[in-house]
């Protein structure tokens, strides 16, 4: 089938779109491009499309960033903004290197029981997830065995709830934990903390 899509018909990469929009908190136009493949009008013409047909809608939230596209209803607030485009961004990223992950919107799906068909997680894997307290922000499926977890640190949570996060993953089965920090004090104390509760080689952070 044609993705051009001119009469503003759905065609099946709208619908493929749909579906990965439907994962996340929302994702800017180069991030939606990067992960699909597509040129600038490409995309733009795609999103038109799901845009007319009231299935996404496109926000600017705030006036220095990019706006993004998410699922109708799905509201983004100034205080979610940057931590759904960080995610989106790690998304594109793992996926892109064909790696196999599931995000924090269908993680929690599955965790309250509601279930997530096409979430990659079973088995040792979803055993891993559901017996860990804390859901990650992303989950990726190790290839040869294992699962990842990844936390994506904007803001300091205060020295008492970051170290409940860290003991919750130090019982956990999970193979990795990679924070992502961009903030480089948040980073630093982060790192000596993770080195103070012996969790170095379990854990690792990077801006």
């Amino acid at each position: 089938m044609p993705d051009v899509g001119r009469d503003g018909v759905l065609v099946e990469r709208d619908l493929e779109l749909l579906r990965w929009l439907e994962r996340l908190v929302g994702a800017s136009l180069d991030q939606i491009r990067c992960r699909f493949g597509l040129g600038r009008t490409q995309a733009y013409r795609r999103m038109q499309v799901l845009c007319a047909k009231r299935l996404v809608h496109r926000q600017r939230v705030l006036a220095a960033r990019p706006p993004l596209y998410g699922v109708s209803g799905r509201i983004i607030g100034p205080s979610g903004y940057e931590h759904g485009h960080a995610v989106s961004e790690l998304v594109v990223e793992r996926e892109v290197a064909g790696a196999i992950v599931a995000t924090d919107a269908e993680l929690r799906r599955l965790r309250s029981a509601q279930g997530v068909l096409d979430a990659p997680l079973s088995g040792p894997d979803l055993d891993v997830f559901l017996g860990c307290p804390r859901t990650p922000d992303v989950i990726e499926v190790v290839e040869g065995g294992g699962v990842l977890a990844y936390e994506i640190e904007l803001s300091s949570k205060g020295r008492a709830r970051r170290e409940a996060i860290l003991a919750a993953y130090a019982v956990s089965e999970y193979t990795e934990v990679e924070w992502i920090v961009p903030n480089a004090r948040l980073a630093a104390l982060l790192g000596v903390e993770i080195e103070e509760m012996g969790l170095n080689g379990f854990m690792t952070v990077r801006r």
